[in-house]
């Protein structure tokens, strides 16, 4: 756990430290609309075309920017139920925590899953067509998973708020 964390804070302060405010003008425009062409971009932000490219392509090379993709509405394609789910583990071992994650990332209606602290180990975001479907994917997953300790599930009644936007200061 320190090792990761030791990992992340590095990759943390070696990161804000190449990020200037026109990077991060870029990045606050591409994360709006990453289809927008180089050359509106750049006029954007304020600088030539030439420059816009190659500081985009830094921090695509960087890993800043980490892809590019189109978001795809779950309620508009079938998957209209979100669920949150709590899960304990019943041992924390390095090779069982490993085991989990990979098998977590295996499952294509898992959205997001985060190691967390508190009260339990981890928290997924998985999207589902219905009850029905969650029902199945519930028993399929975590009953055939025996350091599952306990899962508890809460399902959202409305999303008040999606943002994908990691917004910056451009101060």
């Amino acid at each position: 756990m320190k090792k990761l964390l030791a990992l992340e804070k590095e990759k943390f302060n070696s990161t804000s430290e190449v990020l200037d405010k026109t990077d991060r003008k870029i990045l606050n425009l591409l994360q709006q609309d990453n289809q927008i062409t180089n050359q509106a971009l750049a006029d954007k932000v304020g600088i030539s075309a030439p420059p816009c490219f190659r500081r985009v392509k830094r921090l695509r090379e960087e890993g800043i920017i980490l892809k590019d993709v189109s978001l795809v509405d779950p309620f508009k394609v079938g998957k209209p139920l979100i669920v949150f789910v709590n899960i304990t583990l019943e041992k924390q071992r390095e090779d069982l925590l490993s085991h989990f994650e990979r098998k977590m990332a295996e499952e294509p209606e898992i959205m997001q899953c985060y190691f967390v602290s508190g009260d339990t180990d981890y928290l997924l975001i998985i999207h589902v067509k219905d009850m029905n479907d969650y029902n199945e994917f519930a028993r399929r997953v975590f009953a055939n998973e025996p350091n599952i300790k306990q899962f508890r599930s809460s399902f959202c009644l409305n999303r008040t708020k999606y943002n994908t936007q990691v917004v910056l200061s451009e101060d």
